[in-house]
């Protein structure tokens, strides 16, 4: 079975999702019940993103699907500012890997291009992944020229953060396998320095595990 291509670039809700859940009611919620005698200027409140230091992947089920469309638009806005262009493509699909070098793709794939020239991506592995090649992942993103691990946070079991150096910046990345299922997530940017970049990615990973977030059957 071969890598995921971009390992080096490359019933019951769970906690973390009921809270999403939640705060997307409330927000609902205050949309429609007005108030009379409110201040028409105010600010309408929002979700406030969840550090992937409070996320627990304990028993989360991802699905091998297309999930762009699930991600909350102000998550890919407090990723990359004003979104300029996306890329998004699904299992089977042809796409370029590297310059001059296409392949059927055997992952689903999200995206985002800000003004700013960040750049946030997503993408989630269609073959089933046991834990042994999982660990095979976490070993070779680790060993990846111009990248050094970092904490993972948990972000899957087993799972690794990265740090990489690109010609568009520094990109910080986490992947991991939940339950039998290979999802990673990386945001790149010029103008952070490393220890915000991993806060925003951790944030952004949080955000796009939970658009391809499934409950369990039965």
């Amino acid at each position: 079975m071969s890598l995921p291509r971009h390992l080096p670039l490359p019933t019951r809700a769970l906690p973390w999702a009921r809270a999403l859940a939640a705060a997307a009611l409330l927000l609902a919620g205050t949309a429609c019940t007005g108030d009379d005698g409110g201040d028409d200027g105010a600010s309408p409140p929002h979700a406030e993103p969840t550090p992937i230091t409070d996320f627990d992947a304990t028993g989360s089920s991802l699905a091998r699907d297309e999930f762009c469309d699930g991600i909350p638009e102000a998550s890919v806005t407090a990723a990359v500012g004003e979104v300029a262009s996306t890329d998004h493509y699904g299992n089977g699909d042809r796409d370029r890997i590297t310059d001059g070098v296409t392949d059927v793709a055997h992952e689903f794939s999200c995206t985002f291009t800000g003004d700013s020239g960040a750049v946030a991506r997503a993408w989630v592995f269609v073959p089933r992944v046991t834990r042994a090649q999982a660990k095979e992942y976490v070993a070779a993103a680790g060993d990846a020229k111009g990248c050094r691990a970092v904490d993972g946070h948990g972000f899957g079991t087993p799972g690794t953060g990265l740090v990489c150096r690109t010609g568009d910046g520094i990109e910080a990345s986490y992947r991991g396998l939940f339950t039998d299922t290979w999802f990673a997530c990386s945001l790149t940017a010029k103008d952070l320095d490393e220890p915000t970049l991993l806060d925003q990615a951790g944030q952004w990973c949080v955000a796009t595990a939970g658009a391809a977030t499934v409950e369990p059957s039965g």
